[in-house]
């Protein structure tokens, strides 16, 4: 595991990268004793490019006697607000995560409306009467299909990976 920090060479500020996460091309952010997690986006790194615009900047990799002086002698950039951003982000994520359920419970709402829409129809179907043979075959021929649109329907409802 290889941590990061970004350095302005004018100002004598850093802000720590920390690990770079390829799964979602992003860096882990800046660390929070307080609550023990990452901020997982770039709000602080966004602020220290714009805070140092025009300034030289320079990646260091952990695991460095550079890393370590600089952690040391330099000022970390907007360290008193960390812990804010990490809650910030702990409540994003917690959104986005109720928001995600609602979407799926109103998902399975919606089929269970269409599982009830298609019984009516199937019902109605059942009941109706051919006056012609060919009239008798189309209305089997919605009839089955109704029965395979239902059998879809239970199966997305059993599913555990829709459940």
């Amino acid at each position: 595991m290889r941590d990061y920090l970004l350095f302005c060479t004018y100002c004598s500020n850093y802000t720590l990268l920390h690990e770079f996460e390829k799964e979602t091309g992003n860096f882990l952010g800046e660390y929070s004793l307080l609550f023990n997690d990452y901020t997982h986006n770039s709000i602080v790194l966004n602020k220290f490019l714009l805070a140092h615009l025009g300034h030289t900047l320079r990646v260091i990799p952990s695991q460095t006697d550079e890393y370590r002086t600089i952690i040391c002698t330099a000022a970390h950039f907007l360290e008193d607000d960390i812990d804010k951003y990490v809650e910030e982000s702990k409540a994003q994520k917690e959104f986005n995560e109720r928001d995600r359920r609602k979407q799926r419970e109103i998902g399975r709402v919606q089929v269970h409306i269409i599982d009830h829409l298609l019984r009516y129809e199937l019902e109605q179907i059942s009941s109706m009467k051919g006056a012609t043979p060919a009239e008798s075959q189309v209305l089997l021929g919605k009839e089955l299909a109704m029965k395979k649109a239902l059998e879809v329907v239970l199966r997305v409802l059993h599913d555990k990976q829709f459940a």
